[in-house]
Order: structure tokens, then C-alpha cells, then sequence
């Protein structure tokens, strides 16, 4: 009989053993095809594992072989190493292949017949057992089964993008590397009019940053959505039909890896389900199980749009799918940029674990690219992620307006930082992007008219890592902080005195520019030389009573460096008009809690000092600095040098200023700085003491040194009022020299 006959008894037949045994096979060839109907090959356990150099251990566990039959292998058993290969062969087996395979088998066992100890009985029906054995061949695993890892665009490389936004691979070439798996010889995967303006899509040399970002971010995603539709279409090329001389399962492959034995899974018979299993899955339609997935494809190629180089009008707040996002139905995908380096394992999102079934439905994994990127993705927080775009070729400060309004708007604390495109490389945590998240560092890269041609962020979770890392050295710093301010304020209290002192010694003079203008003049009108050189003396007596609280000033100025880096800030009581040593406000400090010196190094209720100012500091009071003959003295030349030495340092030390030339201006100040440290030097000759000492040099030299400070400060974040205050200053100050 045919495997889909069976037999019928009635009451009263005399059944033969043909017709009882037709029926045993009846229902033996329904219950393979019920196997059949659910899968194939390893369903679950069967692992194995090398225990000792000398024993290979293979767990229980249950598969179905090519007819159906299912293998159960109830208990662990024990294999020995080096292995001992069979005579038996399988056609699902290379046995010309490295290693040996390990190939679970179903067995029937007869078992012995009992006695019949009745009259005239002729034995009882023959007894089987059905079970499975453990084979060791030579060879691997061949033949017809799910390999995606044999897909010829794996073997692809994603585009990769440089922090500058430049490609750091080829651009045609994984475009016509897609193109060509799309197209299928002669049975297009999807509508060849998209296949062709894939082929047209292309980088220029005139692309900025942010669309050489966008187009490349857009390829790498039509890449992605490529290998989901393929991978779909393996699975539905799965055949239902496994004919085989001799069935059985391979659990794995056993072989030497520098002499040791290993047991390697990846040659295995994976579990493979029907299609109808899959289809039901996959969610299409019964003449295109894989359309879902061919629909994203086309989207994808249908939404290519690069963002306008050349927007026009003022820049708008982003906005739900804008220009440059991909519409797929009822919702919007944004373009995720590449990142400079992709994991090598990029591709296991499409090549199937062998120790889990190969049933694995792609998860439309384009949609996420930073799932196999491996990087931050943009809603760590929950957050929604917004286009950037659309803001490129805006005017920059008009961007970071609207951008801060928005994140505001959002419940974050807006960070857009606008700067060179080619600084932005400069940052960490710094990745080129089209999109970001509220709580995200944005950063906007211009040209040199201030116009965006690069969009990119600093990820959250990179700041939130930094002020972590960060937490325990600022604790200790404020500590710090709180010592020196306690040592500041003691000695303001001496300043204050000493500052008295001087005042009283200088009183003549006046404590102000106008003052000291008046008696500038009355001297040119009848010039008295004992009542100059009286005064003279009083204020070189004065300055000298203060050089032990300007070696403190000294002492603490490497204190006063690590509290403005962290913007705690100490601001001193100004009671005596402004007095003070450093003044560090983190209010007019840099972008990120710096600080910048202002209060006075030397003020007073009578004027006087070198640098003063109410509250924040500026280049005043200079009562006291020049002589009555309108030259500057050496001495207090002299302490202009080393102040300025002290403030250049501080300045330096401030984190991230704003101004790009900041450097520049240092730089202009430690060369005005090294010329009147040069023309107070002590003289190695007395001839050379005329020539060093000239009154008109160091006077020139003096105000070189204050200039560059002026502008230094101001580089340094200061507001715009305070930088006209110095600017004023200065002037004043000329107007009192020939």
C-alpha cells in the first residue's frame, strides 16, 4: 500500500499481519508529515561542549530530520576525543572537509520476542524501539540550507564618515554594488525606475558637510533596507522538500584549533521553519509574502531628497518630517549619519547565531542604523530627536537663536556651540549628525561668512559620562576654592590697610584721572621740581611698603587658576571703592563656567592700582603709576611686567574661550610682556643702564603691555559695556603721557 492508504476492519474479518502492519506505517508516515509541516533541524538543545581535552559532552535536547522524524535525545552523553569516524556516509556531508561532524540519526531496535507458552500459539508481534544515535563523520555540513551569510552584499562595506563629514570610503562603489543586487540579472527585486536614480545619486565637490552627510547616511540606510528584503526572501526560498539517501541532523562540526579540540556550532543544521510559518510572520500578502519589506526599499529610494544648500528666509524651529526625512506611510524616518568607524560585526544583524533557530524576521533594522552602528542612539533619554538639516546655509547666530528657544522650549538647558567647520573635529564626543535630541550638545560648523555647511552633536549620554567623571575633581576643587577665599578675605583686610597708607602718601596726586589731569597741566604751567620730587618719594615709599602682599598675590595665583576653571567664583567686598585681589565671576566667564579676573590687584579709596573695577574688573584707577613728568616709573613698570605675567597665565587657564583668536591675542601679550620685562631688567653695565632706563621707552613699553591685556580680557568673554569701560581706561591713561 501507499503511504496515504490504510485499512479498514469490520467485525468478523481475519486480519493478516500485511493489513495490521499497513496501518502501523499509515499512521507513522502522518506523524513524520505533521514534523514535515513544523521544521527542520536543530529545535532546541543539543549543544556541545569539549568538558576534559579527551571528552566531547552533547547535551539533550529535540530536532526533526529531513522526513520529518523527530529526534529526541533524552539524556547527555559523553563522546571521546580525538574522535573515531564512522563508515557511514551522509550526501548532506563533505567528507573531503576539515574536521569531523556530529550527526544525531533516528535508530529502530528490535527487540527480542518473548516466549509463547500457549497451546498452539506462534509467537507474539515483534517489538520495536524507536531511539537516536550519535554519529562522528568526516567532513562538514553541505548542501541546501539557510546560509545568508553566503550573501554576496555582505561583503560590502557600509560608508563611513570622517568627523569632517568626508567619506572615508567609496561612495559609486557601494552604490552600484546595491544597484546591481537590486536589479537580479533579469528580475528587478523593485521598480527599476528607482533602481536608476539610485544610480544617479552621487556626491559633488560643492556638496558642504551637512548634505555630504545626509546623502552618505541615506546609502548606508537603502544598504540596510537592501539586506532586510533579501534576507526575507531566503527565508521564503526555503524548501519544504529535503530528500536525502540518508536522514539526519548535524549538531556541529569537532576539530583542532592550535592542537586543541573545540566543538563549533556554526556547522550545523539550524533550525529552518516552513513557509507558510514565515509567511504568516513577515506580514505580506499571499503573492508577495516579502512586499512589507520591498515597500521600504522603494520608500527609501523614493524619499532620496539632500537638503537645500541655499535655504531662503530666516530659519524656522524644527519641525515634524521636514525637508530631507523619509515618509514610510503614516510616519517620518529621519537620515542617521554614518559614523567614522562601523564595528566589523555589522553584519550579524543579518547572519543568523547558529546556536539559535535561523527563523530570525529581519527587524526593518534600517530604521535603526545605530543598532548596527553601535553607537549613542538619540532618544537615550526618551527623548524625541529632531531634524538639523534644515538649518543648513543659515546664518549661524541666527540658528543657535532659534535652536535655544526651541530646546528651551523643550525643558532642557539649550547648549548650541557655533564654531569653524574644521574645529568641530576638536570636540569629544563629536559625531557629524542630521538630527538631535534636546538634552544633546549641538554643534554648528560655519565657513568663514559665519554660514552652517556641517550639523553635529555631542550625544548625551558623552556629557553626562564627562560630568560624571568629572564630579569628584570639582568637589574637590570647590574645596579648595572655600580655603582660598577664606585666605583671600584675610588678606583684603591688609590690603585695605596698606592701601590707606599709600593713599595718604599719595593724596596730592588725587585718586582719579580727571584729578591727576589737573595737576598734569598745573605742572607744565610753573613747574616745581622739590615739590615733585617730595611726592615722588612718598609714592616710592609706598610702593615698596606693599611687596609683601604682592608675594601672596604670588603664592595664590596658582589657586586662583583652578577655581576659575571650575567657575565657583570669589568676589570680594569692594567696601573701599572697588578693592580686592582677583574678582572670578562665572557669570561673564567663558561658554562652559569659566571665568574671567577682574576686581583690582591694587585699588583703594584713593584710586591707585594697576587693574580695578566695580565688580568686574577693567584697566583703571591709574593714579599713581606715572610720574609727574609723564613718564612711567621703573619700578612700577616693574609691577606691571609681573602682573601681567600673572594675568596672561590665569587667562590661559580659562576652559574653551569663546574668541577664535584668543591665542593670538595671548600671544601679542607675552611679547609686549617680554619687552618691558626686557627694558626693567636689571643692567649688566652702567653704560647700559642709560640706554635701558629711558624714560620714554618704558613708558611706551607700559602702555604696549596694558593694551594687550585690554583686548585679551575682552577676547576672554567679557561683556560688551565692560570692554568699552577698558577701552575708555586706556585712553585716559595716553592722555597722560607726551
Amino acid at each position: 500500500m501507499a503511504d496515504n492508504q490504510y485499512p479498514v476492519f469490520v467485525d468478523g474479518q481475519t486480519l493478516t499481519e500485511a493489513e495490521l502492519n499497513d496501518l502501523r506505517d499509515f499512521l507513522h508516515q502522518r506523524d513524520r508529515l505533521v514534523g514535515r509541516l513544523v521544521g527542520f533541524g536543530v529545535n532546541a538543545g543539543l549543544g556541545g561542549t569539549v568538558s576534559t581535552p579527551t571528552t566531547l559532552t552533547v547535551g539533550p535536547g529535540l530536532a526533526i530530520d529531513q522526513r520529518g522524524e523527530p529526534l529526541l535525545l533524552g539524556v547527555e552523553q559523553t563522546l571521546p576525543l580525538p574522535p573515531v569516524a564512522e563508515s557511514v556516509t551522509y550526501d548532506f556531508v563533505d567528507a573531503t572537509a576539515e574536521g569531523f561532524s556530529l550527526v544525531l540519526e533516528s535508530t529502530d531496535a528490535i527487540e527480542p520476542t518473548p516466549d509463547c507458552g500457549e497451546s498452539g500459539c506462534a509467537g507474539h508481534a515483534e517489538l520495536h524501539t524507536r531511539g537516536v544515535a550519535l554519529r562522528i563523520v568526516a567532513g562538514r555540513v553541505t548542501g541546501t540550507r539557510m546560509d545568508f551569510a553566503a550573501e554576496p552584499l555582505l561583503s560590502v562595506e557600509p560608508i563611513r564618515l570622517a568627523l569632517d563629514s568626508s567619506p572615508i570610503n567609496s561612495y559609486p562603489t557601494l552604490r552600484n554594488a546595491i544597484a546591481a543586487r537590486l536589479t537580479n540579472g533579469t528580475a528587478p527585486l523593485v521598480d527599476p525606475t528607482l533602481i536608476a536614480r539610485l544610480q544617479a545619486t552621487s556626491i559633488a565637490s560643492t556638496d558642504t558637510a551637512g548634505i555630504r552627510g545626509y546623502k552618505c547616511g541615506w546609502l548606508n540606510m537603502v544598504l540596510f533596507a537592501t539586506l532586510d528584503l533579501l534576507r526575507v526572501r531566503a527565508l521564503l526560498a526555503l524548501t519544504w522538500d529535503r530528500d536525502t539517501t540518508r536522514p539526519g541532523v548535524v549538531l556541529g562540526s569537532v576539530h583542532q584549533v592550535a592542537g586543541v579540540w573545540v566543538f563549533d556550532c556554526t556547522y550545523r543544521h539550524a533550525w529552518e521553519p516552513p513557509r507558510g510559518f514565515t509567511e504568516a510572520f513577515l506580514g505580506g500578502s499571499c503573492t508577495d509574502p516579502a512586499g512589507a519589506f520591498r515597500d521600504e526599499v522603494e520608500a527609501l529610494l523614493t524619499g532620496y531628497a539632500p537638503p537645500d544648500p541655499a535655504p531662503v528666509g530666516d530659519p524656522k524651529p524644527p519641525v515634524a518630517c521636514p525637508v530631507g526625512s523619509i515618509r514610510v506611510g503614516d510616519r517620518c524616518v529621519k537620515i542617521v549619519f554614518p559614523p567614522k568607524e562601523i564595528p566589523d560585526k555589522w553584519r550579524h544583524t543579518w547572519v543568523f547565531d547558529p546556536r539559535e533557530p535561523v527563523w530570525n524576521p529581519p527587524i526593518k533594522t534600517w530604521e535603526r542604523p545605530d543598532v548596527v552602528y553601535e553607537r549613542q542612539p538619540i532618544d537615550v533619554l526618551g527623548e524625541q530627536e529632531f531634524p538639523l538639516t534644515d538649518f543648513l546655509g543659515h546664518d549661524a547666530n541666527d540658528v543657535r537663536t532659534v535652536l535655544g528657544g526651541f530646546i528651551t522650549g523643550q525643558g532642557a538647558i539649550a547648549d548650541v556651540r557655533v564654531m569653524s567647520a574644521g574645529d568641530v573635529m576638536t570636540l569629544d564626543g563629536y559625531a557629524p549628525a542630521g538630527g538631535f535630541a534636546a538634552s544633546d550638545s549641538v554643534v554648528l560648523g560655519t565657513d568663514a561668512n559665519g554660514v552652517v555647511v556641517s550639523t553635529g552633536r555631542v550625544p548625551t549620554v558623552q556629557n553626562v559620562r564627562t560630568v560624571g567623571s568629572a564630579l569628584p575633581a570639582a568637589v574637590g576643587a570647590a574645596t579648595e576654592a572655600m580655603a582660598a577665599a577664606t585666605e583671600l578675605r584675610g588678606l583684603s583686610t591688609g590690603f585695605e590697610t596698606h592701601l590707606g597708607q599709600l593713599d595718604q602718601s599719595v593724596a596730592g596726586l588725587g585718586g582719579s584721572f580727571s584729578t591727576l589731569q589737573t595737576d598734569f597741566t598745573s605742572f607744565r604751567g610753573s613747574f616745581d621740581a622739590v615739590t615733585i620730587t617730595n611726592r615722588l618719594g612718598e609714592l616710592e615709599s609706598g610702593i615698596k611698603r606693599i611687596d609683601t602682599v604682592q608675594n601672596q598675590i604670588d603664592v595664590l595665583a596658582g589657586k586662583v587658576e583652578v577655581i576659575s576653571k571650575f567657575g565657583d567664583g570669589i568676589k570680594l567686598d569692594p567696601k573701599a571703592g572697588g578693592g580686592g585681589v582677583i574678582a572670578i565671576d562665572p557669570n561673564i566667564g567663558t561658554h562652559v563656567g569659566g571665568g574671567v579676573i577682574g576686581g583690582g590687584v591694587i585699588s583703594g579709596p584713593g584710586g591707585g592700582g594697576v587693574i580695578s573695577g566695580p565688580g568686574v574688573g577693567g584697566i583703571g584707577g591709574i593714579g599713581g603709576i606715572v610720574k609727574p613728568s609723564g613718564q612711567v616709573d621703573r619700578d612700577l613698570a616693574q609691577g606691571v611686567a609681573d602682573f601681567a605675567r600673572t594675568t596672561v597665565d590665569a587667562l590661559r587657564s580659562l576652559p574653551n574661550p569663546r574668541n577664535r583668536s584668543f591665542s593670538r591675542y595671548a600671544a601679542a601679550a607675552d611679547r609686549a610682556h617680554a619687552a618691558l620685562a626686557q627694558a626693567v631688567a636689571p643692567p649688566d653695565t652702567p653704560e647700559e643702564a642709560v640706554e635701558t632706563l629711558e624714560p620714554a621707552a618704558l613708558t611706551a613699553a607700559t602702555l604696549e603691555v596694558l593694551g594687550t591685556l585690554r583686548t585679551l580680557v575682552k577676547a576672554a568673554g567679557v561683556p560688551k559695556d565692560v570692554g568699552r569701560q577698558l577701552d575708555a581706561q586706556l585712553r585716559d591713561l595716553g592722555g597722560l603721557v607726551p
